[in-house]
C-alpha cells in the first residue's frame, strides 16, 4: 500500500488496509466512515483529518496504487530486450502485485472503471506503459509496422486482468508467479498472430 512517508507513523496505514479490505468484500458504496474507523481502530475524526469522504480515501488509494503499478509494470518489462520477454515481464507484475497484496489488487481491478474520467489525464497508467512496448516491438520488426497497437494493448492488458479475476473467483488455482512464463509465451503468440 503507497502511504506518504510523513504519514507513516500515523493512523493512516491502518484507515487504508481497513478501507481497501472493506471496499473489496462490501463495496465502495455499501462501506461506510464508520465500519472503516472501527476496522482500523481509529475514531471516525482521525479519518476525517486525512480525507473528507470514503470516495475520497478510494480514489487516493486507487490513485497513488495505479501509478505505482505502472512503474513495477515498466520496471518488469524493461528486465528483458525482446518483446515475448517483456510480454513475460508483464505478465509478472500482474502476477506479484496480486500475490503480494490480494485486497489491493482487487480493489484496483474492480473499481478502477468507475474512476477512470476522474483520474489526472496525465497520469500513466497500464495502458500506457503496455503501448510503448508494442510501439518499441514494432520499431524493433518484432511486430508488422501496420500492427493495431490499441488493440493489441487491450489484448494483453484484458488478459491479464481476466487472469486476476480467475484468479480471484477461484478458476486458476495455484501462485499466479509460477504462471508467468507461461502467460507471457501465450501473449506473445497473441500479438505475433500465431
Amino acid at each position: 500500500m503507497i502511504i506518504d512517508e510523513s504519514k507513516q507513523d500515523t493512523k493512516l496505514p491502518a484507515i487504508m488496509n481497513a478501507a481497501v479490505r472493506l471496499f473489496v468484500e462490501s463495496g465502495v458504496a455499501s462501506t461506510t466512515i464508520r465500519d472503516i474507523a472501527k476496522a482500523a481502530k481509529v475514531a471516525e475524526g482521525t479519518l476525517y483529518r486525512h480525507y473528507d469522504s470514503k470516495e475520497e480515501l478510494a480514489r487516493d488509494i486507487l490513485q497513488k496504487n495505479l501509478a505505482t503499478f505502472s512503474e513495477f509494470m515498466e520496471r518488469k518489462a524493461r528486465e528483458k530486450s525482446t518483446l515475448p520477454g517483456r510480454l513475460e515481464g508483464l505478465a509478472r507484475a500482474f502476477a506479484e502485485a496480486y500475490e503480494e497484496n490480494q485486497d489491493l489488487a482487487r480493489f484496483i481491478l474492480f473499481s478502477h472503471a468507475a474512476e477512470m474520467e476522474r483520474l489526472p489525464k496525465s497520469m500513466r497508467l497500464p495502458r500506457h506503459v503496455v503501448h510503448d512496448i508494442l510501439k518499441e516491438a514494432v520499431a524493433a520488426r518484432e511486430l508488422p509496422a501496420g500492427a493495431d497497437l490499441d488493440l493489441l494493448q487491450a489484448l494483453i492488458i484484458g488478459s491479464c486482468s481476466r487472469l486476476l479475476l480467475a484468479k480471484a473467483y477461484g478458476e486458476v488455482k495455484g501462485d499466479l508467479r509460477d504462471k508467468a512464463p507461461e502467460v507471457g509465451r501465450r501473449l506473445a503468440r497473441l500479438v505475433e498472430g500465431k
